[in-house]
């Protein structure tokens, strides 16, 4: 059985606040005078499902299409239940538990339920959400060499809240995870759609595919899980 585990690209969904969102104008449409549709699309890289590639805060780190592909297929994945509410941060001892584990993937979908207030309170989501706290960043692209990224189901790694310390803003989670202190890094799939992923899921393999546009720092990513 196969799922998607990226939300659609949706002009009605939010970013990160003050950033734009997909915006889609018909070109033609099919009538007596044209024989076909079309449409364009404008997409900033880092709305919806997107994946974080260093160079998004890192001046000299590798963008997405510099990434090996085996950053984008993987065979040994995790799921991980971490419940987070709002404005409340993924941290190292968080994750210490399943260090095991994180040894033993190359992906790890870090689930906190924070996704179903991405439809009941899309305020909430964009504005209040969890984060991937310095701690865990750094402890996750340290200690797992075979870690190729992890998938969150909430807005951003950083959280925009105005309720999170300075040490905790989203500048520093970023380059925790990401490689501006160490050059050792971990990717990040923000915004996942992974409510419907069940709880003891046997993963067979999961595909995080890009869209391969020359000069992003990050792209837009589809996201399908095949499950046992």
């Amino acid at each position: 059985m196969f799922m998607y585990l990226s939300h659609p690209l949706d002009p009605k969904d939010v970013a990160w606040p003050g950033e734009p969102v997909v915006k889609v104008t018909r070109c033609t449409d099919v009538t007596e005078d044209c024989p076909f549709s079309s449409f364009i699309s404008e997409i900033p890289n880092h709305c919806g499902t997107h994946m974080d590639a260093p160079r998004h805060f890192v001046k000299d780190g590798l963008s997405i299409n510099e990434l090996p592909i085996d950053y984008f297929c993987h065979k040994k994945v995790a799921l991980i239940e971490i419940p987070k509410r709002e404005a409340e941060g993924i941290t190292k001892e968080d994750l210490e538990p399943y260090a095991e584990m994180l040894s033993q993937v190359s992906f790890a979908f870090l689930r906190t339920g924070f996704e179903k207030y991405r439809t009941e309170n899309p305020a909430l989501y964009q504005n209040e959400g969890p984060y991937i706290a310095t701690s865990a960043g750094k402890y996750l692209s340290d200690t797992f060499p075979n870690l190729k990224g992890v998938g969150i189901d909430f807005l951003a790694l950083g959280s925009p809240s105005s309720r999170i310390p300075d040490s905790e803003n989203p500048k520093h989670c970023h380059q925790a995870i990401l490689g501006y202190h160490t050059g050792r890094f971990t990717t990040v799939i923000e915004d996942m759609h992974l409510a419907e992923l069940p709880h003891n899921a046997k993963i067979v393999q999961f595909i995080n595919a890009p869209l391969r546009i020359t000069g992003l720092d990050s792209s837009q990513v589809t996201c399908i899980v095949e499950l046992e």
